[in-house]
């Protein structure tokens, strides 16, 4: 039987950025293994990255020319379905990980493991078992939801897509709750959007139109763009 990998939570603000992760499959004796990863530095610009922790289950490989797929499972929070892209791993995975991921349809994309003291990973028992970086200001996302692809970064707003399983269907009511209880002030909302205020930071939820692949996105502006009362 294959231990648990132990997994230490790391600041992403404190830490060195880190390029994304290539995933390498260890060995055995049991014939199974255990998933690694070779960060290496970050190259002019900071890395940006969304990670999803859990325990591995349905794990299908894959290789050279098909895709593979494994499902992460975590307390409070529906199943998530990876796709492993044809070539990337090659071999098999289990036990507790975390694993980076990028936008894909139907699933995400698996982008490779994050291992222990590294930006990505996130302690098996701590909550929520996903991470971004950049990650929102003064906001963290219900256990419930996992950030699904990298952040989208720009000059005026960063975006995250998150996959908050059957809330995808009403996301500005269920961030909405989260927001409230976390200090956010409502700024009103319109058709399928609605703004949130913070001190001086705004945070725009947009929701899913339910498509494969589509999900709900948190939007942080560069500015203030909506008065609050």
């Amino acid at each position: 039987m294959i231990a648990p990998l132990l997994l230490v939570l790391t600041s992403a603000c404190a830490a060195t950025p880190a390029s994304p992760p290539s995933a390498i499959a260890i060995a055995t004796p049991a014939g199974t293994a255990r998933p690694t990863a070779t960060p290496t530095a970050a190259a002019g610009t900071p890395a940006t990255f969304a990670t999803v922790c859990g325990t591995i289950s349905d794990f299908v490989s894959d290789s050279g020319q098909t895709n593979g797929s494994f499902v992460l499972n975590s307390p409070g929070r529906a199943p998530i379905r990876i796709t492993i892209p044809a070539g990337r791993v090659g071999g098999v995975a289990a036990n507790y990980v975390c694993a980076q991921v990028r936008a894909g349809v139907p699933y995400p994309l698996f982008d490779g493991f994050f291992t222990a003291n590294t930006p990505g990973f996130i302690d098996s028992g701590s909550f929520p078992a996903t991470a971004a970086l950049p990650a929102p200001t003064g906001f963290e996302p219900p256990q419930a939801c996992a950030y699904v692809a990298a952040p989208v970064v720009g000059a005026d707003q960063t975006d995250w897509t998150l996959d908050c399983g059957s809330s995808n269907s009403n996301a500005r009511a269920f961030f909405g709750a989260a927001l409230a209880q976390q200090g956010w002030t409502s700024c009103g909302s319109g058709l399928a959007a609605a703004q949130w205020r913070k001190n001086n930071v705004t945070l725009g939820v947009v929701e899913s139109s339910l498509a494969p692949g589509d999900y709900p996105r948190l939007t942080q502006y560069a500015r203030v763009t909506s008065p609050c009362s």
